[in-house]
């Protein structure tokens, strides 16, 4: 019986000892699984690398290029949008990279390329390539005609790949980012005046608004040839309208701004020139009278005094050294033209002659040769003795020399001349 409550014993122990390593087993591996489906899991539900990098590919930015196209001929330009070529940017671009002018469009030169990046919201430019001077490209921009790109088509490539022509798209513009422009308003003087618009694009993109409510001119005629289509930039004198010298009224509306000519001054040359007639030599002052400058557009005159002489400013101070007929003027220009004011300048001459007086010795006769009428003569015959009459004759007590002066005097002003006489 002991010996059976001995094995008895040892056998329950050894159960025991088999539930404790069971349970503890369970406890150590349990934790060990639950990872191992966790990580299955994630495995499971993790997107695809080649599909992760796709839909990264699919949110960069797209790069184009905008291509500024020209015509000297028919004084127009326009812009396309290509496409770039896959590697091409604005370090690595190069003329060959240069596309085709497409669907019969007369612009046939290339002025500039711009770089563009599209990132689905916002354009930004990341370089440009100027094919020509920067100079002439603002006159183009200024002076030719802005027509809308031709529509879209697709061009093959060397490469192989397409490139596709981006027509204008029909964007409506932000408020405040499309703002119209005023210069050169001339006032042509037959009761019109010459106005230039043009309009400051702040999208990075062109933009459309049609003629109407938010792009009128009043009063009078909304449609006055303002475009509907407006591309990124500033564009001056894009189109140009006459309106009556007093429709200072009269506005382009764009948006939310307006924009007018306003009081235009018509440009007229003028000037006073003191005095006009007078002996030699002759000091004359010249003052600038003209009219028709503004701050935008001063004038710039300068002086021609009629004997081979010139001078720049506003007024000017003159001497006539020789008697003559001389015609002065004042030439003052404006963007709009020039226009010239003339005087003429008389100068007159002081001179006399003297004759020996036959059988009188020491005696001679003075004769007025004087232009300009005068009426008043005061000689000096240097010895003490004067005379009032035009043409005296004087009797010199001694021989010697004689230095004789007249002075005349009347409408044309006074004047003196002094001769040598040997008596």
């Amino acid at each position: 019986m002991g010996e059976s409550s001995s094995y008895r014993v040892a056998g329950i122990a050894i159960i025991l000892c088999l539930i404790i390593a069971g349970f503890i087993t369970l406890i150590t591996s349990t934790p060990q699984n639950h990872d191992e489906l966790t990580k299955q899991s994630q495995v499971a539900t993790r997107p695809d690398a080649s599909h992760t990098q796709a839909g990264t590919a699919n949110q960069s930015a797209t790069t184009r290029m905008r291509v500024l196209w020209y015509d000297d001929a028919g004084k127009t330009y326009t812009f396309h949008d290509y496409s770039s070529p896959k590697g091409v940017g604005p370090d690595t671009w190069r003329e060959a990279d240069l596309p085709s002018p497409e669907n019969g469009t007369l612009q046939r030169k290339a002025a500039m390329v711009r770089f563009l990046d599209w990132d689905g919201s916002i354009e930004r430019m990341t370089g440009t390539k100027y094919l020509i001077d920067q100079e002439t490209i603002t006159s183009i921009l200024n002076s030719y005609t802005l027509i809308a790109p031709p529509p879209a088509i697709q061009t093959p490539e060397v490469t192989g790949t397409p490139t596709i022509i981006q027509p204008t798209p029909d964007v409506t513009p932000a408020p405040g980012m499309l703002i119209p422009t005023c210069s050169r308003p001339c006032n042509l003087g037959d009761g019109t005046v010459r106005v230039s618009f043009g309009y400051i694009n702040r999208h990075n993109g062109p933009v459309s608004l049609a003629i109407g409510d938010r792009n009128y001119f009043s009063p009078g005629y909304p449609d006055r040839g303002q475009p509907a289509s407006f591309q990124p930039g500033i564009h001056q004198d894009i189109f140009t309208v006459r309106l009556p010298e007093n429709g200072t009224n009269i506005a382009w509306h764009l948006m939310d701004t307006m924009v007018g000519a306003g009081q235009v001054p018509r440009l007229q040359a003028g000037l006073i020139a003191e005095p006009t007639v007078g002996y030699a030599p002759l000091d004359v002052r010249f003052s600038d009278q003209s009219t028709g400058g503004t701050t935008d557009d001063p004038l710039t005159g300068s002086w021609n005094f009629g004997d081979g002489t010139t001078a720049e400013g506003t007024s000017a101070f003159h001497r006539y050294e020789l008697p003559g007929t001389y015609e002065s003027s004042r030439i003052v220009s404006t963007s709009c033209g020039s226009e010239t004011a003339k005087k003429t300048i008389t100068v007159n001459q002081v001179s006399f002659t003297a004759e020996p007086v036959p059988d009188r010795q020491q005696t001679f006769r003075f004769t007025d040769r004087s232009t300009g009428e005068p009426t008043v003569w005061a000689w000096d015959f240097n010895d003490g003795f004067s005379s009032w009459e035009k043409s005296p004759v004087h009797t010199w007590k001694s021989p010697g020399t004689y230095l004789v002066g007249l002075t005349v005097s009347g409408k044309s002003g006074s004047g003196t001349t002094v001769q040598r006489i040997t008596v």
